[in-house]
């Protein structure tokens, strides 16, 4: 072998390398431009995931919220009924014609306003509690 073909040899094979290191590294650079990519991707997933979690977080104190002014509803209703029980038990006998005392009528006037001001104020609404005294129409 002559020396123009060793150099000819030599310049194929640095060629040949060049070439190599040129696909090596578009390829490398590919990957990378993937991996950053998905590493947005995973990121935002996580954000995603994040936001999720707190509105499952404020979904249950809500419904915490709801089941305790349901029971709260389901007392105070619980106790209207007893109320009107009770005066409908103090006149019992007087029933039959329709005469009732000054004093149940002003409850059940009472007991009429608390659950009107109940069904206006809604589930999440306070219910005032029944008076002990007597209370005028």
């Amino acid at each position: 072998m002559n020396s123009s073909t060793w150099f000819l040899a030599v310049v194929l094979a640095s060629l040949t390398s060049a070439a190599g290191g040129i696909a090596y590294g578009h390829a490398d650079g590919k990957a990378e431009a993937v991996a950053k990519e998905n590493a947005k991707a995973v990121k935002d997933l996580t954000g995603l995931i994040d936001s999720h979690a707190q509105l499952v977080t404020q979904a249950a104190n809500a419904s915490k919220a709801i089941r305790q002014a349901i029971a709260r509803r389901a007392g105070a209703d619980a106790q209207t009924t007893e109320e009107f029980k009770n005066a409908l038990a103090a006149t019992a006998d007087s029933r039959a014609g329709c005469l009732f005392d000054d004093d149940v009528m002003r409850r059940l006037a009472t007991a009429q306003r608390r659950a009107a001001q109940a069904a206006a104020g809604g589930i999440l609404g306070e219910v005032s509690s029944a008076s002990a005294g007597p209370v005028g129409p």
